[in-house]
């Protein structure tokens, strides 16, 4: 199947906004304007094979350039004494019909009619200053300027799904807030859903969705394999029934609007990684019919275009993960680098670092002076006065579970170094001399 059918029905499977679809790549309308310029370089006495064998011997430069407008302006050069060809003279300045990007945009949805404007785009005539001469062509100027147009455009939907994504995070994270924040009071703590929440975004954060960490592959993830990790986690949700133990109603709308909100993002990945295919197959296949090679020089001129780089991406997963995600603090960011459960009670050190009491008063028996993470000469400092009174109530709040299962640990085992070990449990033996 070719690209420009693939293309159109990809665009129609998805189920893509049809404000996006009009706003796609114009493949099949390049292609036919490609042809247009395959046909005047041919007339110009510049077949492929012959542009080949000028640019290989450098006697022949193609030049994408741009204006004061920013709008790409190519040029076709040669050197007609090096390479012994008749090259027709190009029109005066005054003879160059002005094209503006608003011309390319009514490109978009109009057919092309490329021997209306037969001027050369280069802005000048005659032989350049180091003897270059310019062939006049208009074709290459159409197709250029109606793929410029088009990314511009792209960009601005872009920008205006992004400000979309943004306000919807916000109304979502406020939403979360409500329903996951702790509740204070056995009776109230008793119909908080704070660890549903907690367990969903920790498998959320698992997946690496739209993100990998890992060394083998980290950085944004292909649309595939984001659906892939996506599906992943809401069969994971599913599987430990995280819906049906909510005790909040307006939860579920909440967990329903966080995972529309994935799908979207899902949905804008794809859309982007179909136009960027579409973009990369049409210069590619401008260069075949052509030899004008083009290849490396046009990325270089439309980049850093926010819609061919992942600058969108990465934003709203951040700020997915900042305003949504971490409404619901996770453990792990408050753990014991020592004994890698909840930092309670936390110790903070004159070098800034936390570790439990626990850990805390065992180093300092232990006579050890230096901090673990820095080194820096704080341990033996430490001593009531440095327990976090602000962390230690944020920890009760957030983690209450936990908190009390530390506490009865913390007790269990200074029992134990009281006692010895033949305390084992946490009532005291019973005395076995009466």
């Amino acid at each position: 199947m070719k690209f420009g059918h693939a293309f159109q029905e990809a665009l129609a499977a998805d189920s893509y906004p049809q404000h996006w679809v009009e706003k796609a790549v114009p493949y099949r309308q390049l292609k036919k304007i490609l042809g247009k310029v395959r046909e005047e370089l041919i007339t110009n006495g510049y077949a492929p094979d012959t542009l080949q064998q000028l640019l290989t011997e450098h006697n022949a430069e193609y030049r994408l350039e741009t204006d004061a407008f920013h709008l790409l302006r190519p040029k076709l050069v040669v050197r007609p004494s090096l390479s012994g060809e008749q090259v027709p003279k190009t029109k005066s300045l005054s003879e160059v019909t002005s094209t503006t990007l608003s011309d390319y945009a009514d490109c978009h949805s109009s057919e092309l009619d490329v021997s209306q404007n037969g001027a050369s785009v280069g802005g000048g005539g005659g032989d350049d200053d180091d003897g270059w001469v310019e062939i006049p062509l208009s074709s290459d100027a159409r197709f250029f300027g109606l793929l410029q147009a088009d990314l511009t455009e792209l960009d601005t939907l872009q920008a205006k799904e992004r400000q979309l994504m943004n306000d919807k995070i916000s109304i979502l994270g406020n939403e979360i807030a409500e329903v996951a924040k702790p509740r204070k009071g056995l009776a109230k703590f008793s119909k908080s859903d704070l660890y549903r929440w907690r367990e969903i975004f920790e498998l959320y954060l698992a997946a690496q969705v739209f993100f990998s960490t890992s060394e083998a592959a980290s950085g944004l993830r292909k649309s595939e394999k984001a659906r892939q990790q996506l599906v992943w986690f809401q069969e994971e949700v599913k599987k430990r029934q995280l819906l049906q133990k909510f005790k909040i109603e307006s939860s579920a709308t909440a967990y329903a609007h966080f995972l529309a909100l994935n799908a979207t993002l899902l949905q804008n990945l794809q859309f982007q990684e179909l136009n960027q295919t579409a973009i990369t197959k049409i210069i590619k296949k401008f260069d075949k019919r052509t030899s004008l090679g083009v290849k490396r020089t046009f990325p270089k001129m439309m980049y850093p275009a926010q819609f061919i780089s992942e600058a969108i991406s990465k934003d709203v997963c951040a700020q997915l993960a900042r305003e949504v995600v971490n409404q619901v603090p996770q453990v792990v960011d408050y753990t014991c680098t020592i004994c890698l459960s909840i930092c309670w009670l936390p110790i903070r050190l004159d070098c800034t670092h936390l570790f439990c009491i626990r850990c805390m008063i065992k180093m300092q028996n232990q006579n050890k002076r230096y901090c673990p993470l820095c080194r820096a000469d704080v341990i033996q400092r430490a001593n009531e006065t440095h327990i976090d009174e602000q962390l230690v109530r944020y920890l009760e709040r957030w983690f209450p579970k936990e908190t009390k299962e530390k506490q009865a640990y913390n007790e269990l085992e200074r029992r134990r170094e009281l006692l010895g070990d033949v305390y084992v449990g946490e009532e005291p033996p019973q005395c076995v001399v009466m």
